[in-house]
């Protein structure tokens, strides 16, 4: 509410003056009433400062350029790895890089080297073939892959080592040489071996050869191999899983799978399973120390034998007579797989064994039995099974195979003992102890077989025969022995008893 002493209108001049003359202490902060060009008032204030310095902004300015910097720094680094990794790339895929590899390859190893277009990117190493041969002197005589992969580690790049976890191959092969007495045997520098080195090699197919690869000692086609540079005992070990065993004049052999470790000069075979070819239930078993760089030592395997079939270590010729599935039983010095790996090497069996349960034991080809089928009147003795009991130590040395101490037994009928020996040209010697029972020979009425054979032995009476002939058509002196026996009463044309060419003679 205006006081009384001022009037109630102004006049427009009398406005103006008031504002010309308005305090100067008022507040400055609080405005300036100014009169615009259209007669209206207002309140102008004046701006306020911002304060510069202010901690918060401060604080996300400093955070957002170092955002920048550490950005760009990264995509320079960025830049700068995709820089090196592809200089690296370059350099490993160039003749320098291929020639130091195949240096160190060659150090390494102890071999010649021969490397076809190598490739290799951040994570793999590529080569169409590589082939490895060394000197005279190496327990090695060549190595080779085709279509080579490698998982390769970073540091291969840098040029001082290959290494990764795995070289694999489609197909590799393998030659292995014996050793030659009196020359000296090379070794590789250890200090070598770690500027190439893999966790693992594998192939799923490879061929071993043992010998001259023209006439090779033994040969192992198509197994599956994995070579681990360090098992759990710090050893090198080589596994093998399936394959084709071939030795020249034995039967062939499947793998089944096998276990080697290498110690320096020695391999150990810690299990080797063979089966024979077309029979996968009896197996033979190999366990062992080999010395592939002695070549005055004799290397001895120590072999089980379980349900075995007699065949697959003897062959076919000599299954014409004598047959079955054999298992080994416990024997001094027996029951062994020797090898002396020089040139030419040589190898020997020796096994002591019974008949298995699981298949009787045949006898067969003798004419000795095929004179007893006639002569007793029963087919039975041309091939005689033997399931009371067979025994006997089985040899093979090279080509020559014996069955020595051979017990084959058939209660109340037959019993076969001696030993017979096949030639590598299937010719045969040996004799064989023919027991027949008492009460057979007197239920034929035969005065020429009762003749022939010996007084009773618990039962049993004896014949000894001599075994010629070959294994495809062996010979015994049964029939010279039948033919000459007298009869003690009469001469043979009065008695009536038939002679060995009417008891033969085809019906």
């Amino acid at each position: 509410m205006s006081s009384s002493s001022e009037p109630e209108k102004y006049s427009i001049d009398e406005m103006m003056e008031r504002l010309k003359t308005r305090p100067a202490d008022e507040n400055p902060q609080e405005g300036e009433l100014v009169v615009r060009e259209d007669g209206s008032q207002a309140l102008r204030v004046r701006k306020r400062k911002r304060r510069t310095n202010q901690p918060i902004k401060e604080h996300r300015q400093h955070i957002r350029r170092s955002r920048m910097i550490q950005v760009s720094a990264s995509l320079i680094l960025l830049l700068f790895v995709a820089f090196g990794v592809g200089l690296a790339i370059v350099y490993a895929n160039s003749a320098p890089f291929r020639e130091g590899l195949i240096r160190k390859i060659s150090r390494s190893t102890g071999a010649a080297v021969e490397l076809e277009r190598f490739r290799m990117n951040p994570t793999h190493a590529n080569a169409d073939h590589l082939a490895l041969t060394w000197p005279e002197g190496n327990a090695l005589a060549s190595l080779s892959f085709s279509s080579i992969d490698a998982d390769i580690s970073p540091s291969s790049f840098l040029g001082n080592t290959m290494s990764g976890e795995e070289v694999s191959s489609p197909e590799s092969y393998l030659t292995l040489r014996f050793p030659v007495p009196g020359k000296p045997v090379r070794e590789t520098p250890a200090e070598e071996a770690s500027q190439v080195g893999f966790k693992c090699y594998s192939s799923p197919k490879l061929h071993i050869l043992l010998g001259d690869p023209t006439a090779p000692f033994a040969r192992v086609d198509n197994t599956e191999v994995s070579f681990q540079s360090t098992n759990a005992n710090d050893k090198a070990q080589m596994l093998l899983n399936r394959g084709d065993i071939t030795i020249p004049g034995w039967p062939k052999l499947r793998l089944d799978r096998s276990s080697i470790e290498f110690r320096g000069q020695t391999v150990k075979v810690l299990g080797m399973r063979l089966w024979s070819e077309g029979d996968t239930q009896g197996v033979l078993e190999l366990t062992g120390i080999v010395s592939p760089n002695a070549a005055d030592r004799t290397s001895s395997l120590d072999v089980a034998l379980e349900s075995f079939p007699l065949e697959g270590i003897t062959g076919a010729e000599f299954a014409r007579l004598f047959s079955g599935k054999i298992e080994t039983v416990s024997a001094t010095k027996s029951n062994l797989l020797m090898l002396k790996l020089e040139s030419p090497p040589s190898c020997s069996l020796v096994i002591s064994f019974t008949g298995s349960l699981s298949s009787p034991f045949v006898a067969g080809g003798f004419p000795c039995l095929f004179g007893l089928s006639q002569t007793l009147g029963d087919d039975w003795f041309e091939h005689p099974e033997f399931e009371a009991g067979a025994s006997g130590v089985l040899r093979r040395v090279d080509g020559t195979i014996m069955i020595s101490d051979l017990n084959l037994e058939s209660k109340g009928r037959l019993t076969l003992r001696g030993s017979v020996v096949m030639a590598p040209d299937l010719k045969l010697t040996g004799t064989l102890e023919v027991g027949v029972a008492e009460g057979v020979i007197v239920s034929a009425r035969n005065p020429r077989i009762n003749s022939m054979f010996g007084p009773p032995k618990s039962g049993v009476r004896w014949i000894s025969l001599k075994v010629g002939g070959t294994a495809t058509t062996p010979t015994d002196n049964f029939r010279q022995l039948y033919e000459t026996a007298a009869s003690k009463q009469q001469s043979p044309s009065d008695s009536g008893t038939p002679t060995f060419e009417d008891l033969t003679a085809p019906k």
